[in-house]
């Protein structure tokens, strides 16, 4: 086979359909990477910038395209000033070697690294470390929460723990805008996962381009048009070395719906840009004139309506689960939904949103 872009013979078949050599490959990477932030218009030339590594191979890919597009030359050149970041999930000797070699990656591109441990969420001092330094910490909140609630609620607690951190290690810097990994994969699987816990009114904050839910700081997303295939393609091809594979194989909400994204995109090649394609033509629809921002995800609260709700009617079903058939008791149970007395979904309406009213309910212990 023919490359698409050149006469070269192709080694790489792209979502069974496009052929690429190995040199095309790389700078198509490269262009989606650049075209990308170029479309969006939102970075200033030297731009202070934090970027925030995993380990896993897409924040691998992110580290090399950001050395490749800071090293080039003439107007291509991506001109920012970048801050690299590692959140440590668990305080063991393996996490902590391989944040070690996620140091190491980043000196040989001359990037210093701030690696931060995940509890300090319940710090209310400056969190920000000294640069290349692993800092321990004995808190083990985070630890003892995993063992107490569902998978689904420890994951989804997790993103918005580390979305927190982004923004308070961002504004210690003075860097106004945040770039993360995610890839157009993940963020179809994203979606569908939104949908199923009960954000979906926050869609295009978790899986467009850019999250402006904070007033001074936003979230980029400058790899959300490159796929897990081609990830996986770039780490042979440039010889990289990812420290974490972040496939989910726990059991969870979360893992299912990996699991069926893969399995259709495997049999269906369009599914993961068909499912992006959707998000990006979601918005928001609230009235955002006297709106409430949730606590936790800063997410706008959903106002309260005059129609019944499909919160209100879940809060009616599960009250009524645990209530007797009394006459009585039901009308005790509408009142109180219209009083907006929530046991079950506690403050929602008020400070935070559905989704994490929800997880509030279960981890209000560790939150």
């Amino acid at each position: 086979m023919i490359c698409r872009k050149c006469d070269a013979s192709a080694t790489i078949l792209i979502r069974k359909e496009y052929w690429y050599c190995n040199t095309c490959f790389i700078t198509n990477t490269n262009h989606k990477f650049r075209a990308c932030l170029g479309k969006s218009k939102t970075l200033s030339s030297n731009e202070k910038v934090l970027i925030c590594l995993s380990g896993g191979a897409n924040s691998i890919v992110l580290l090399e395209l950001v050395h490749s597009g800071i090293t080039l030359d003439g107007t291509k050149k991506l001109r920012v000033v970048p801050f690299f970041l590692h959140i440590i999930e668990t305080a063991t000797e393996d996490a902590i070697r391989k944040a070690n070699i996620i140091i190491d990656q980043c000196k040989k591109h001359n990037f210093n690294l701030y690696v931060i441990n995940i509890n300090e969420y319940y710090s209310t001092n400056n969190v920000l470390p000294k640069p290349n330094i692993i800092t321990q910490t004995k808190t083990e909140a985070l630890n003892n929460m995993k063992l107490n609630v569902s998978t689904t609620i420890y994951h989804d607690a997790i993103v918005k723990i580390k979305r927190n951190l982004f923004l308070r290690v961002a504004s210690e810097l003075s860097c106004k805008i945040i770039f993360t990994a995610e890839t157009t994969t993940q963020l179809a699987k994203r979606l569908l996962t939104n949908l199923a816990i009960g954000r979906g009114s926050q869609v295009e904050y978790d899986i467009g381009f850019a999250d402006q839910r904070d007033k001074t700081i936003r979230i980029l997303r400058p790899m959300k048009d490159i796929s897990n295939e081609e990830i996986e393609y770039f780490v042979k091809l440039k010889q990289l070395n990812p420290v974490y594979d972040h496939s989910n194989t726990e059991t969870g909400l979360q893992s299912v719906i990996d699991n069926f994204v893969s399995d259709l995109q495997d049999n269906y090649p369009a599914t993961v840009s068909t499912v992006c394609k959707t998000a990006d033509k979601i918005g928001s629809m609230e009235n955002t004139t006297n709106r409430k921002n949730c606590t936790l995800c800063q997410s706008i609260v959903a106002l309260k309506s005059a129609k019944l709700t499909a919160v209100e009617a879940t809060i009616f079903s599960r009250q009524m689960c645990f209530k007797p058939s009394a006459t009585n008791d039901k009308i005790e149970v509408m009142q109180s939904i219209s009083e907006d007395k929530n046991p079950i979904f506690p403050n929602i309406n008020e400070t935070l949103c559905y989704g994490c009213s929800r997880n509030y309910s279960e981890l209000n212990t560790y939150l």
